[in-house]
């Protein structure tokens, strides 16, 4: 009996040996070659990343702005762009996507290349402006399709303001003016009192021709002459011609 179960040992322990080979060769307890999992995928380049296709905008001046202004030259205006997916470089080297700078045209001017985003618009009179603005590659070529932006402004003349007349007073005495020398415009009135005790006037009359005459005021009176002509003229009381004063008449609202 002894010997039988010694024979069943010898049994167990060559079938558990075999079973023990065929897992480790089937790499179920981890003692079996690494699976390299790098060499089982695909080997791959990543794409290259998107480039989106600029834009551009006129911000100023504004499509269809009109501008008043007395300057006969006109009023200068400040042309700024903003872009989008574009990096601005100056003319030259191969066209690259996302890429380039600018051709400008204003009115019927020969056009000109710029590397910014904003530029002066001067010397233009009154009138209709037009500012044309396009994309072009590094090598001066087009974008194509075309990139580009228009815009219209006018330049008026700004009505003259109107002119508010003033108001002076000139006090007279015996022997002067006060005060003795005065810049006026036309329209506006200059009242003459007399603060003296003897008749005087104010009398002005230039080659000839009067200009203004305040007539004869006792002590206490006053006139209010309103000018109604340019002049440059020293007048005088009638009655005192040493008696002198200075009249500078201008046009409306000139200095």
């Amino acid at each position: 009996m002894g010997s039988d179960i010694f024979r069943l040992l010898i049994i167990s322990v060559l079938i558990g040996g075999l079973v023990l080979s065929g897992m480790m060769g089937a790499g179920c307890l981890g003692f079996g070659t690494p699976v390299n999992e790098t060499a089982n995928q695909t080997n791959q380049t990543a794409p290259p990343p998107v480039v989106k296709n600029p834009t551009i905008s006129i911000t100023s001046p504004m499509d269809g702005m009109s501008i008043e202004t007395a300057n006969l030259n006109g009023v200068g205006v400040t042309l700024q762009i903003t872009t989008q997916n574009l990096v601005l470089k100056q003319a030259g080297g191969a066209a690259k996507k996302g890429e380039g700078h600018f051709r400008v045209t204003i009115d019927d001017g020969t056009p000109f290349m710029l590397s910014a985003k904003s530029y002066d618009v001067t010397g233009l009179g009154y009138g209709t402006h037009t500012i044309k603005v396009e994309l072009l590659n590094n090598d001066n070529t087009p974008y194509s399709p075309a990139i580009q932006k228009t815009v219209t402004y006018t330049i008026s003349q700004s009505a003259p303001p109107v002119y508010v007349p003033q108001s002076y007073t000139v006090s007279i005495t015996d022997f002067a003016y006060s005060p003795a020398e005065l810049t006026v415009h036309m329209s506006d009135s200059v009242t003459f009192v007399n603060n003296g005790k003897s008749p005087r006037s104010a009398t002005c009359f230039v080659n000839g021709a009067q200009v203004f005459d305040s007539k004869m005021l006792g002590p206490g009176q006053s006139a209010t002459i309103t000018m109604d002509q340019v002049a440059e003229c020293e007048y005088y009381a009638t009655t005192f011609r040493a008696l002198t004063g200075t009249m500078h008449i201008l046009p409306n609202g000139n200095p």
